[in-house]
C-alpha cells in the first residue's frame, strides 16, 4: 500500500474557544481565521491537496432561524456551564454572518464546498464534549442527530467526524456509527495524546506535548494500518501543526517543521500514513508566516510524492481505500 499524506482541519469559529476565550479577548484570531481559510484552499488547489474540514455544525447556519430550528432535543448538562452555548444563543449571538462573523460561517462552508477534494465532516452540532463532568450519551447523540441535519439542509453528506478536544470513549464512537458515520480521527497513539477531560491535562503533560512537537521523545507518528473500531473506520491523527513563532522565538517554528517533514519522509519511505491537523483560527495572527510554514509542508510533500509515491487524501477517500 502506498504511503498516504491525511490533512484535516477542526473549524469551529468562536463555538471551540468557548470558556477558555471571548470575542473582546479572541476577535483577532477568528477573523484573521476566516482570512486563512481562503488562502489555505488556494494553496491546497494549488499543490492538489485534499483535506477533511471538521466543521461545527452551528456554524453551518445562515441565521438564528435555521441555528434555532436545529438545537438538539436533549442539551448537555455539563457541571462546568461555561462549556455550553445554549444560553448565549439568545443574548450573545447575532442574527446573521453578516452581523456575526464570529459564529457564523456559511459562506466559508461555500468555499470549501467549491475546492475541489475537500470534505466536509462533523466536529459535533454544538462542540460537544465528551468527557467533560455532565454530559451523556443521550444528549451527544441527539447533538450528532442535529449535526447531520443540518448539514444535510446545505446539502452535505457527513462520512466523518473529529471530536472536539480530541475526547472520545467506546461508547461515543460506537454511537456516531449507529448514526450512520463511517470514520473518526483516533488520538495520536502516545501517553501525552489520550483522550482526556481538559482538566486532566497538566502542565507536565503539555510539556512532554511540547518537547515531542520539536524532537522525537514520544517517537514518530505514522501508521500502517488505520484501525477499525466497531465497523467506523479510525484515521488516526499524526501530529498538530502548531502556529508559527516570530522573533526569537522562530527557532521553535524551524524545529518543528523539521520535525514534521522527517516524520512524513519516514511515513513515505515505509508506506504509511502521516495525518496533519490543525484549526483556521490557529493562523488567525502571523498568517504570512503560518502560511509560509504549510507552503514548506506542501512542498515537501510532493517532493515526498514525486520519490515515493505518497498520495493526499481526505479522511474519506483514506478510509475508502482501506476497503
Amino acid at each position: 500500500m502506498s504511503s498516504s499524506f491525511i490533512i484535516s482541519l477542526d473549524f469551529e469559529l468562536m463555538w471551540g474557544v468557548r470558556g477558555k476565550r471571548n470575542i473582546a479577548s479572541y476577535a483577532d484570531n477568528i477573523l484573521g481565521g476566516r482570512t486563512a481559510i481562503s488562502r489555505i484552499l488556494k494553496l491546497f488547489h494549488e499543490h492538489d491537496i485534499q483535506a477533511t474540514w471538521a466543521t461545527v455544525g452551528m456554524i453551518l447556519a445562515r441565521n438564528k432561524e435555521e441555528l434555532l430550528e436545529h438545537i438538539p432535543a436533549v442539551l448537555p448538562e455539563y457541571a462546568n456551564q461555561s462549556l455550553s452555548p445554549y444560553q448565549d444563543i439568545y443574548s450573545e449571538i447575532g442574527n446573521d454572518e453578516k452581523e456575526d462573523p464570529w459564529h457564523y460561517g456559511a459562506s466559508l462552508v461555500d468555499q470549501i464546498k467549491d475546492t475541489s477534494g475537500q470534505e466536509i465532516a462533523s466536529h459535533t452540532f454544538s462542540h460537544f464534549y465528551c468527557q467533560e463532568e455532565g454530559q451523556n450519551i443521550g444528549a451527544f447523540k441527539a447533538d450528532i442527530q442535529s449535526s447531520i441535519s443540518i448539514a444535510r439542509a446545505a446539502n452535505i453528506d457527513i462520512e466523518s467526524i473529529v471530536f472536539p478536544r480530541n475526547q472520545m470513549t467506546k461508547e461515543h464512537i460506537d454511537c456516531c456509527f449507529e448514526q450512520g458515520i463511517k470514520n473518526y480521527r483516533g488520538n495520536t497513539e502516545t501517553y501525552s495524546y489520550r483522550p482526556r477531560k481538559v482538566s486532566d491535562i497538566t502542565p507536565i503533560i503539555r510539556g512532554i506535548r511540547f518537547i515531542d512537537s520539536m524532537i522525537p521523545i514520544e517517537g514518530d507518528h505514522s501508521y500502517s494500518v488505520s484501525k477499525q473500531h466497531s465497523g467506523i473506520q479510525n484515521v488516526p491523527a499524526s501530529r498538530i501543526f502548531r502556529p508559527a513563532q516570530t522573533g526569537a522565538k522562530s527557532i521553535v517554528s524551524i524545529l518543528q517543521l523539521n520535525r514534521i517533514k522527517r516524520e512524513m519522509t519516514k511515513a513515505a519511505i515505509a508506506g504509511k500514513m502521516y495525518h496533519l491537523w490543525w484549526h483556521p483560527h490557529n493562523f488567525g495572527r502571523n498568517l504570512e508566516e503560518n502560511l509560509d510554514n504549510l507552503k514548506s509542508i506542501l512542498l515537501h510533500y510532493q517532493i515526498m510524492q514525486c520519490q515515493y509515491g505518497m498520495k493526499s487524501q481526505s479522511m474519506a477517500s483514506f478510509a475508502k481505500s482501506c476497503i
